[in-house]
C-alpha cells in the first residue's frame, strides 16, 4: 500500500512555511514603516520648528505661512507611513533615537511657538491665515490616515 500521507505532508508544509513567511514579512514590513513615520515626524517637526523660528515680524511670518502648505503635505506623508504601520511599534533602538532628538526639539519648538504667536498674534489677519493653514495641516493629516 502507497503511503499517501508524504504528499500532503509535504504540502501542508510547504502552505505553513509560506504562511508563516507571509506573515513575517507583513509584521517586519509594518515595523518599517512605524519606524519610517518616526524618523519622518522627527524631520516635520524640525522643519516646522525652524520655519518658526524664522518668524521675525510681519513680512517674515507672512512667508512663513505661505510655506506652510508644504509642511501640510509632509504631515500627510508621515500620516501615510503611520497608517502602512498597521498599529505596530518601532524598535526600541528607534524609539530611544526619537527621544533623544526629540527633546531638544521640543525645547526649540516651545520657544519657537511664543516667539512666532507673538508676531503673528499682533495681526489679525496673520492670525487668521495662520489658523487657516494649521486647519489645512489637520486636514491633510486626517485625509492620509482615511485613505
Amino acid at each position: 500500500m502507497k503511503n499517501i500521507f508524504n504528499p500532503f505532508l509535504v504540502a501542508f508544509a510547504g502552505f505553513s512555511s509560506l504562511a508563516l513567511m507571509t506573515s513575517c514579512s507583513k509584521e517586519a514590513r509594518q515595523e518599517a514603516a512605524a519606524e519610517s513615520a518616526v524618523e519622518t515626524s522627527v524631520d516635520v517637526t524640525e522643519d516646522y520648528c525652524e520655519l518658526l523660528e524664522s518668524i521675525k515680524d510681519k513680512d517674515s511670518a507672512k512667508a512663513a505661512i505661505d510655506k506652510m502648505d508644504g509642511l501640510a503635505d509632509k504631515f500627510a506623508k508621515v500620516a501615510e507611513k503611520a497608517k502602512k504601520a498597521e498599529g505596530a511599534a518601532p524598535d526600541a533602538a528607534t524609539i530611544a533615537k526619537t527621544q533623544e532628538k526629540m527633546a531638544p526639539l521640543q525645547e526649540r519648538m516651545g520657544k519657537a511657538v511664543v516667539s512666532a504667536m507673538a508676531i503673528i498674534g499682533s495681526d489679525p489677519e496673520l492670525l487668521k491665515a495662520f489658523q487657516e493653514k494649521q486647519t489645512l495641516i489637520g486636514a491633510k493629516i486626517q485625509e492620509a490616515a482615511t485613505k
